[in-house]
């Protein structure tokens, strides 16, 4: 997972597919065809030749559900995949791949515009797809974000949360939204926050894809403080010079590069957000290692935080190359 050899190029773009290649392939081969398509996308009788790509896509990693739940988040998130969910349901009404695909690029559509969602209607093609398959955990991972967005009180979350981790005990998106959903900006509170997530350091294996947990509760708390104003925001910096927080990235550095540590398939999401995190306490030196494993894999988040992604972290990119070169000299 840690590469030996340092690269030096900066990321040149944003890879939403991380280094999954399979992956990579099905994206630039649905570009080609949707472009071929022009304006005639939704009119298409293709007869699964825009959505085999896909369905090969989610059928291939069998049963790794970490796998299959990156490729779904990715997929779902490009433009054309309500229209391909569609036509996929149209040919293959039983297809649970299908109605998954429907449900994560409504619920990405809405995050990202704005826009409303009927959740009643896609908790019910939920329940359909769990039906239609019983050990994926995908299913009830887009319940939970549906519960997000209603603000569904505890007593109809738990059996939500309870179903994923019978399929899949730590699948990271599960825990992303779980996370998001106990803190005091949704319907939990600080208290229940360190509690849950105690509940989850304790348990997890090392290396398990929910290895990045904390340090995104910890960014959170830091974007918190920023966002208060005043004084607290003056002195935001100083989040990271706090020993659990140091202690909490110290020890991200010590593990994340060992070899083999860290394999799921966000790992190098994780990798960005670990960089982002040590140039906010000012730590560009120890940054570079970081920048070096992720190969110039670049994500969205955490740097559009602070504007454009890809400027941002390749600014980040320099000044940690920088940082490196000053100290051997």
């Amino acid at each position: 997972m840690w590469p030996r050899k340092r690269r030096q190029r900066p990321p040149r773009r944003l890879c939403p597919q991380l280094d999954d290649s399979q992956l990579t392939r099905t994206l630039t081969h649905l570009e080609a065809q949707v472009a071929a398509q022009g304006d005639n996308l939704a009119e298409a009788n293709d007869r699964g030749a825009l959505t085999y790509p896909i369905e090969q896509a989610l059928r291939d990693p069998g049963d790794d559900w970490d796998r299959r739940m990156h490729r779904l988040l990715v997929l779902s998130t490009i433009p054309e995949a309500p229209v391909l969910a569609h036509q996929w349901r149209s040919r293959d009404p039983a297809s649970a791949d299908a109605l998954l695909l429907q449900v994560f690029a409504d619920i990405h559509r809405a995050r990202d515009t704005g826009t409303a969602l009927h959740i009643d209607d896609t908790v019910r093609l939920c329940r359909h797809a769990a039906a239609l398959a019983p050990p994926d955990p995908a299913p009830w991972i887009a319940m939970l974000s549906c519960h997000r967005m209603q603000r569904s009180p505890g007593t109809a979350v738990q059996p939500v949360w309870e179903a994923v981790k019978e399929r899949d005990r730590w699948n990271r998106e599960a825990h992303r939204q779980m996370l998001h959903y106990v803190s005091p900006e949704e319907c939990g509170s600080s208290a229940l926050t360190v509690q849950f997530l105690d509940s989850v350091t304790i348990a997890a294996p090392p290396g398990a894809p929910v290895a990045a947990l904390s340090l995104t509760h910890s960014l959170a708390r830091y974007r918190r403080a920023l966002a208060a104003g005043g004084i607290t925001a003056l002195t935001a910096h100083r989040h990271w010079n706090q020993p659990h927080e140091r202690a909490l990235v110290d020890q991200a550095l010590a593990t994340w590069q060992q070899p083999g540590f860290l394999t799921h398939a966000a790992a190098l999401a994780d990798l960005n957000l670990l960089a982002y995190v040590l140039a906010k306490a000012t730590r560009l030196r120890d940054a570079w290692p970081v920048f070096d494993a992720m190969s110039a894999v670049a994500t969205t988040w955490p740097w559009e935080l602070d504007g454009d992604p890809l400027q941002q972290v390749q600014e980040t990119h320099r000044r940690a190359l920088r940082a490196r070169n000053r100290t051997s000299r």
